[in-house]
């Protein structure tokens, strides 16, 4: 079985393709890669915003990850703006583009085109604040409906029959531990880039890739005999929506690999640039555009 194992990850195969290929559980591909020192690859976004996301990025970062074939995807938080139902003043003029219902309808749809673009990678969405605008919501004006099946944000989405991994605290941060990288949506977000991955290290003392703050930026440190990292992933919305005055964001992505062995990781950032009209990317040495 081992040399089975290997040589269809060396045919490109994701351990999902490989278990579903040799008739086995993943768990036991994952065990068998782990004792060849084989790496997982991981792809990790954040901050859609839809409705406003920016498509050509969007579709630029999905270019990527065909070439890519990551084994784990992480939705790290803002899929949704859930602009309808957040507390902030509405501006009437969004009431149509942003009505929850179509919203919801465009998550769906772009989670359902990620599952069937990538049907045997692991997919792993880490709410973020907007998603705890949900609950804040229904807990707010119509508590007794709290727990009703399909109500929830998680039944909504069609999660589970997408098989997607819904990680919530019931809070406005979550996060998941993949190795000895900590991926979450955290509620901070400093003024500069590569402040709030300073922040979040001095705080939290351990490595890890932080959404919401819609910025690329990295910090490292060195706490004793150790070194941890902070990044800040970008974000893959429109970088001037209509509810604020070009605010200082950045488009881009991540990708990460992480040695199954000994939990070194490697995380390498994809900031996504304009110019000339076109959305621009550099990956694998080459530039690509969309």
């Amino acid at each position: 079985m081992k040399s089975e194992v290997q040589k269809l990850h060396k045919a490109g195969l994701s351990q999902r393709e490989i278990a579903k290929e040799l008739g086995i559980g993943r768990g036991k591909v994952r065990i068998v890669l782990s004792n060849l020192n084989i790496q997982e690859k991981a792809l990790i976004i954040n901050d859609l915003h839809i409705p406003f996301h920016d498509r050509r990025a969007i579709d630029l970062m999905l270019k990527v990850a065909d070439q890519f074939k990551p084994d784990i995807i992480f939705i790290n938080g803002d899929i949704g703006d859930f602009w309808a139902i957040s507390s902030y003043v509405k501006i009437s003029t969004l009431r149509d583009q942003a009505a929850l219902k179509k919203e919801l309808s465009q998550c769906r749809r772009f989670l359902r085109g990620l599952r069937d673009r990538f049907p045997n990678s692991k997919i792993v969405f880490i709410a973020g604040n907007h998603e705890y605008r949900w609950d804040c919501y229904i807990e707010e004006h119509a508590r007794e409906l709290v727990g009703l099946k399909g109500l929830s944000l998680k039944d909504q989405l069609e999660l589970e029959e997408l098989d997607i991994e819904w990680v919530y605290t019931g809070t406005r941060e979550s996060s998941y531990l993949w190795g000895k990288l900590l991926i979450g949506h955290f509620n901070l977000a400093s003024m500069h880039s590569g402040y709030t991955a300073k922040n979040l290290v001095d705080r939290k003392g351990i490595s890890l890739i932080q959404g919401h703050c819609h910025r690329g930026g990295v910090h490292y440190k060195r706490i004793y005999n150790k070194v941890v990292v902070g990044y800040e992933n970008f974000c893959l919305c429109d970088l001037n929506p209509p509810y604020v005055d070009r605010p200082n964001w950045q488009q881009g992505f991540s990708l990460a690999w992480k040695d199954t062995q000994s939990d070194l990781f490697h995380v390498q950032q994809l900031p996504i640039l304009q110019s000339d009209g076109k959305y621009k990317v550099m990956y694998n040495g080459k530039v690509m555009e969309g």
